[in-house]
C-alpha cells in the first residue's frame, strides 16, 4: 500500500493549523479507564466505525515517539505519539495516510476527572488540509471529518460506560 508522507508536526504546530474540530464527552468512566481503552485498542472495532486493525512498530512500551498504523476500512493512517500522559492526554501526528487528505494533522484527546468513576474527554483534531481538497474543503469537514471523529469519540464514551470496570483490580 502506498503512504503518502504528511509534514511532520508537533505540539507546536497546533494553533496554526487552520482547521480545528472539537468533540466533548462527559464519560462514565475513570479518567485512567478511558485512556487505557485507547492506549491499548480495547473494543475499538465496536467503538470506531470502520476500524481494521492496529500495526505497532518497535518492542518498546508505548509511549512518545511511539508509531503505529490504523486501519480502517478506507484508509490507513501513522501516527507518532507526541504525548502519553496516563489519565490525562493521549496526542498523535499523522505522519503518512494512505489518502493525502491532509499536508498535517494533530489528534489531542484530553481528560478530566470528574469524580469517582467520572471524566470530561475532550478530542480535538487540528489539520491542515490537501491544498487539492480547498474547492471542497468545508463539505469535505462537515460531511466527513466532523462525523467521523464526533463518532470515536461517542463510540469510545459508550465503551467506556459499558465496560467500565473490565481490566481493572
Amino acid at each position: 500500500m502506498t503512504m503518502y508522507a504528511l509534514r511532520p508536526s508537533s505540539l507546536c504546530d497546533i494553533s496554526s493549523m487552520r482547521r480545528h474540530l472539537l468533540s466533548e464527552r462527559i464519560v462514565d468512566a475513570s479518567a485512567q479507564r478511558t485512556f487505557d481503552i485507547l492506549a491499548t485498542g480495547e473494543g475499538q472495532g465496536e467503538w470506531a466505525d470502520g476500524y481494521r486493525a492496529t500495526t505497532w512498530y518497535g518492542n518498546a512500551a508505548h509511549d512518545v515517539g511511539t508509531i503505529r498504523d490504523i486501519h480502517l476500512r478506507w484508509i490507513t493512517v501513522r501516527e507518532r505519539f507526541l504525548a502519553w500522559e496516563p489519565a490525562a492526554r493521549f496526542t498523535f501526528s499523522a505522519d503518512a495516510m494512505s489518502i493525502p487528505l491532509a499536508r498535517r494533522m494533530i489528534e489531542d484527546i484530553t481528560f478530566e476527572p470528574l469524580g469517582p468513576g467520572r471524566c470530561r474527554m475532550v478530542w480535538q483534531v487540528h489539520l491542515d488540509p490537501a491544498p487539492a481538497l480547498r474547492p471542497v474543503e468545508s463539505l469535505v469537514m462537515r460531511r466527513l471529518f466532523e462525523p467521523m471523529f464526533d463518532s470515536f469519540a461517542a463510540g469510545l464514551a459508550g465503551f467506556a460506560r459499558t465496560y467500565s470496570t473490565r481490566g481493572m483490580v
